[in-house]
């Protein structure tokens, strides 16, 4: 045995192999997979608050408002979702807020929680670290994800839960113990109390682990208890399907929304340069996809899994088209997308051929780029935002003094939302009011193909007229806010207006297509 020197200092060659010692492979994939974490935490929470609500998530904001009670009794009003996110919703804005960042700092943190779930699901079902990472660094930069995780609504849960259920299923079918049958009943039956379209995933999945394990009592049992937790959303689904909020879905065209999923699910709902992304986008993702082939047989199997799970889960969406029910949209098929990032990770990491490694490793970064790109893009240019609200609301001005009201007339939009989020006292007017001011709202849209995904092509563009034949009111004042147009009108002293006279006055619009909102 060699004794240290007497000074007790190590020798310094000692010294110097451990300080060139390289990390373990578990150290690395830490390494790897903290740094993409960080990277898409980064992503996520940039600018996070800047943005103004739009349309659907200003229901989130509204709900979230009120006691728990009065919040599960409006939700079958208001959504087409169950309970859990508001549930979350409700609790996290207590601790962080319910201004534009607490809202949406629930999914910005779920989508981060996605990245290390994707390494988890890919590894689990791949057997392969290195196909994990791949797949983490595709979550980190996914267009798609990125903007779900900076919505206050509950896609990006959604998808983590998804993910933890994928997780736990690849889990399940080599090691059925009844703690890990467990973990994937719970994680499934939380996201399909998240969202009905979870089953799009869940459903597959349960299928397959009873034909695998049907000898199991404990997989029936899993079975069993996430079969019982859906048929508990039952009432809550008939009652919110009587208000048709999702009708609008099926009043488009099937075939745009079909085109639209697999770009999307590359390169997110909008980005600049958006038919060069989907050109390289689509080159890199096929490139993986075909690598495939020429993966050794056990990682073909492996991939199989996510692949049949991503083709059942596409059968399961489609087969209520023969029962009239069209809810065929993109994010209703979030749930999807780490099935076929697994594949995509498979095909770009586990092939035998070095040349092929080296066109699987460009195929990887060049769709990690591309995201990049668009995120960039899109965090870059107001015109694929969501709609600043809070902006308009500043160039308004404060509220009226009492004794005079203001009427706002939002051209083309009947919604109160979302402004009645940022004016306090907003309501419907429904009958003669003595009003001192009146402001004429149009807006912008930028030009695009079914847009329902909450940026400015989301608004309903008109044109402003540039003067109003009402009594007592006369022009003020013309304004340009970010997507708005607004003329102000005001009377000397508060008028007395009525709906026909409002009626006469518009020629740019028809008085049943718009929003006349009162506040005061």
């Amino acid at each position: 045995m060699t004794s240290l020197p007497a000074s007790g200092r190590q020798p310094r060659n000692l010294l110097t192999a451990r300080a060139h010692r390289p990390l373990s492979v578990r150290g690395q994939t830490v390494l790897w997979v903290g740094g993409l974490t960080l990277a898409g935490a980064v992503l996520r929470f940039l600018r996070l608050g800047d943005q103004g609500l739009w349309y659907d998530e200003s229901f989130t904001a509204m709900l979230v408002l009120h006691s728990p009670r009065v919040m599960l009794a409006l939700i079958p009003h208001t959504e087409a979702t169950p309970p859990l996110y508001y549930c979350l919703a409700w609790a996290w804005t207590r601790a962080f807020g319910r201004g534009a960042f607490g809202l949406r700092s629930l999914s910005a943190c779920a989508g981060t929680a996605l990245i290390p779930i994707g390494f988890g699901a890919s590894s689990e079902i791949l057997r392969s670290r290195r196909a994990g990472i791949v797949c983490a660094a595709l979550v980190a930069f996914d267009p798609l994800l990125w903007w779900y995780s900076q919505e206050a609504r509950a896609y990006e849960l959604l998808a983590a839960l998804c993910g933890l259920s994928l997780w736990a299923f690849a889990r399940a079918l080599r090691d059925p113990r009844r703690r890990t049958l467990g973990l994937w009943a719970l994680a499934s039956a939380l996201a399909l109390w998240t969202h009905y379209f979870a089953a799009v995933l869940v459903l597959p999945e349960a299928v397959w682990l009873v034909l695998v394990h049907h000898r199991r009592r404990g997989a029936w049992i899993a079975v069993a208890l996430l079969g019982a937790c859906g048929l508990a959303l039952v009432p809550l689904a008939v009652a919110q399907a009587a208000h048709n909020h999702d009708a609008w879905i099926a009043r488009s065209s099937l075939s745009l929304r079909a085109a639209q999923i697999i770009p999307q699910l590359l390169i997110g709902t909008g980005a600049p340069e958006r038919a060069l992304l989907k050109l390289v986008a689509f080159v890199c993702a096929g490139s993986a996809l075909a690598l495939l082939a020429f993966a050794p047989p056990p990682v073909r199997r492996e991939a199989r899994i996510a692949g049949g799970l991503a083709l059942a889960g596409a059968a399961v969406t489609v087969a209520p088209l023969a029962f009239g029910i069209d809810e065929v949209l993109t994010r209703n098929l979030i749930e999807l997308w780490l099935p076929l990032a697994v594949c995509a990770a498979a095909g770009v990491t586990l092939t035998r051929h070095r040349p092929l490694r080296a066109l699987g490793a460009a195929a990887a970064v060049g769709l990690c780029a591309v995201g990049l790109a668009a995120i960039l893009g899109v965090l870059g240019d107001p015109r694929l935002q969501r709609p600043d609200w809070p902006a308009l609301v500043r160039a308004l001005g404060d509220r009226p003094p009492a004794g005079e009201g203001r009427l706002i007339v939002v051209q083309r939009e009947r919604g109160l939302m979302p402004l009645q989020i940022y004016l306090p006292g907003l309501h419907w007017l429904n009958r003669p009011a003595r009003l001192s001011q009146v402001d004429v709202l149009a807006m912008r849209s930028v030009p695009g193909k079914l847009c329902w995904w909450g940026a400015e092509c989301n608004l309903v563009a008109s044109r402003l007229q540039t003067r109003y034949r009402l009594r007592g009111f006369a022009p003020v004042g013309h304004l340009r806010v970010a997507q708005f147009r607004v003329l102000e009108l005001r009377a000397r002293r508060p008028t007395l207006l009525t709906r026909p006279e409002l009626a006469h006055a518009l020629t740019a619009t028809e008085l049943p297509h718009d929003g006349l909102l009162v506040q005061g």
